[in-house]
């Protein structure tokens, strides 16, 4: 897992992320609008190397996979522009929980559910999860749609469990089986063990 598969969608191609990433992302993590539904800004690049730095370390201890979202510029394949990441954390017994995050110039264009799509894809086949679990700050709703879209149901609500900006904040539980995934996306077993989605 420490070097998660290259996902293709349509738009976008999903790599592994690396310390690097961090000078492209640190807006994202600094940003105040975005941060209130994910934790405490970052105020200085070296703040998103050493969270990078963690959860890289992570991935090579095999409990996660970490990706860098990078949309086309234009027609040339090879002009990309990185517009979030997105992260599988706590992957035991075939079962893990999911978090992104978007650039907020890049909000609003269906890159999110697309991203989630590919990794949903991705983890229910090659890697063999059998369950998801998205917690969502309950003001996010953007993120609450992303996860309506793809299938995942509301399963409850937990308070106070999540601390931002000096107070605890309640979040939402959605869950997302494999059969469920597989019901829903008739393509399932086509794509599944592909690390491309066209």
């Amino acid at each position: 897992m420490a070097d998660p598969a290259t996902l293709t969608t349509p738009r976008l191609i999903l790599r592994a992320l690396t310390l690097a990433d961090a000078d492209i992302l640190f807006p994202v993590f600094a940003d105040r609008d975005t941060m209130r539904f994910f934790g405490d800004r970052h105020g200085s690049v070296a703040d998103t190397r050493a969270l990078f730095r963690h959860v890289i370390e992570g991935a090579e201890a095999h409990s996660s996979c970490q990706w860098t979202i990078a949309t086309r510029l234009g027609r040339s394949p090879d002009r990309l522009t990185v517009v979030g990441s997105l992260s599988v954390n706590g992957i035991v017994g075939g079962t893990a929980h999911m978090g992104f995050i978007l650039m907020k110039e890049h909000h609003g264009r269906g890159f999110a559910t697309e991203a989630v799509h590919a990794v949903l894809d991705h983890a229910f086949g090659a890697l063999g999860l059998h369950r998801f679990t998205l917690r969502i700050d309950p003001e996010n709703l953007p993120s609450q749609r992303v996860a309506q879209k793809l299938g995942f149901k509301l399963e409850g609500r937990m308070r106070e469990s999540f601390p931002v900006g000096g107070r605890f904040r309640d979040e939402l539980v959605f869950g997302l089986l494999e059969r469920e995934w597989r019901e829903k996306d008739p393509d399932y077993f086509r794509n599944a063990g592909s690390a491309a989605f066209r």
